[in-house]
């Protein structure tokens, strides 16, 4: 494999992860959260929420191979069909569902600093896609890769929960929700091709 090609491969490992979590599409569930805090208060919450959904997808950078194995049995082409499928239902409900008042309107009843970690962190930017995505991509390319992925891809993530504000203001609700849709069509092909990738090795005859 060239240097080029390795770029490559783990541009497009840290592009997957990021369309995964979908900071973006997140912006107005995220911006109603956050209604009706100060500014200083809000960058504090969207900070606390970003380092700790950094740190819940290293964590399973780390262990999430270990869980799979030693502790639930579960093989890497059975988890990555289990997972491919659950990407697409994820993908296909977030296109088809009803955009709900906060997604239009970005209003909402402020809430505490401990929504910084749940809902925010986990599930809202850690569910289980990036769950599986991370996990896939650890077992194929080790440990190491994987953090370095997720790194990458989650300080993107931050840079755009600082400026959620900004950036739902700049976009408006529309936009932003026509974003989070099509992001919802990436995470639908990436759930096809982990089910079809599963599938070739649980059914190598399939393959050809």
């Amino acid at each position: 494999m060239s240097d080029w090609e390795g770029i490559r491969g783990f541009a497009e490992a840290a592009m997957s992860l990021f369309v995964i979590v979908d900071p973006i599409g997140s912006l107005p569930f995220l911006v109603s959260l956050t209604a009706g805090t100060s500014d200083p208060q809000r960058k504090r919450l969207v900070r606390i929420a970003g380092v700790a959904a950094l740190a819940i997808i290293c964590a399973i950078a780390v262990a999430g191979n270990f869980l799979l194995h030693t502790v639930f049995h579960v093989s890497i082409d059975e988890f990555a069909f289990g997972g491919g499928l659950l990407l697409v239902v994820v993908g296909v409900r977030g296109i088809l569902k009803e955009p709900e008042e906060s997604e239009i309107t970005g209003q909402g009843d402020s809430r505490r600093v401990v929504m910084a970690v749940s809902p925010i962190a986990c599930p809202l930017l850690v569910g289980p896609g990036a769950i599986v995505t991370t996990t896939l991509i650890v077992y194929q390319h080790g440990i190491v890769y994987g953090l370095g992925a997720c790194l990458t891809a989650f300080t993107f993530v931050i840079l755009i929960l600082n400026y959620s504000h900004l950036l739902f203001k700049l976009m408006g609700p529309v936009v932003t929700l026509a974003i989070g849709r099509i992001m919802d069509v990436f995470i639908v092909a990436i759930g096809v091709q982990f089910l079809v990738k599963a599938i070739k090795a649980i059914f190598p005859a399939i393959a050809g």
